[in-house]
C-alpha cells in the first residue's frame, strides 16, 4: 500500500512539473521578437535575404521580415523561421571571437540540422533566448556610434539587452 502510495504522489509531481515547463515553453506560432531594452524587433539587415545578413533590430512595422515562425525542435527548443525570406539564424562560428555575430542562413532540408534555440521563460514574463549548442544567448549590442542594435550571442548576464518579448503576430495582418 505504502510503495502505491508513493507512486502516486511521484506520479502527481511529474505531472505538475511537466505541466508547468509546457506553460513556460512559447506556442509554435508566429511572432514578432522584441528585445526589452531597446525596444525594437528582430530582423535581418534592410530584410535583406542573403545568407550572411546581420541580424540586427529595427523599430516595430507590420512587416514579414520583422516576423518569425518557431517551429518545434524539443521542448522549449525551436528553429526560426523569418517569414520574408524563409531563412533561420545562427551565431558565428568563430569560437575565437569574444561577441560572435548573429547572422542569417538557409533552413537546412534535414531539420535536424538547423540550428536550435532555447526558449526560457523568465520570472518578468519576457524570455531568454539561447544557442543549444553554446548555451550563449541572444544579445542586442549597440555602442554610442552605431545607429542600429547588433546581434550577438554572449553569456547570461540577466541584462535587458538579453530579454525578449514574443509578440504574437497574425501573418495576414503583416503589410511586407
Amino acid at each position: 500500500m505504502k510503495k502505491i502510495s508513493l507512486i502516486a504522489v511521484l506520479l502527481t509531481i511529474v505531472f505538475n512539473v511537466s505541466q508547468t515547463l509546457a506553460a513556460d515553453a512559447p506556442e509554435a506560432t508566429t511572432y514578432q521578437i522584441r528585445n526589452v531594452k531597446h525596444q525594437e524587433l528582430l530582423r535581418p539587415r534592410d530584410a535583406n535575404n542573403a545568407t550572411g545578413t546581420p541580424i540586427v533590430l529595427y523599430p516595430a512595422q507590420p512587416w514579414k521580415c520583422m516576423t518569425w515562425r518557431l517551429q518545434p525542435a524539443g521542448e522549449s527548443a525551436f528553429h526560426l523561421k523569418n517569414l520574408f525570406t524563409g531563412k533561420t539564424f545562427c551565431s558565428s562560428t568563430n569560437t575565437n571571437a569574444p561577441q560572435p555575430s548573429v547572422t542569417q542562413i538557409p533552413l537546412a532540408k534535414n531539420g535536424a540540422e538547423s540550428p536550435v534555440w532555447q526558449f526560457t521563460k523568465l520570472d518578468d514574463g519576457n524570455y531568454k533566448i539561447s544557442d543549444s549548442k553554446s548555451g550563449k544567448v541572444l544579445t542586442a549590442k549597440k555602442s554610442a556610434d552605431d545607429s542600429e542594435a547588433k546581434i550577438i550571442t554572449a553569456p547570461w548576464e540577466n541584462q535587458g539587452e538579453q530579454k525578449w518579448i514574443l509578440e504574437p503576430m497574425d501573418p495576414k495582418q503583416l503589410t511586407m
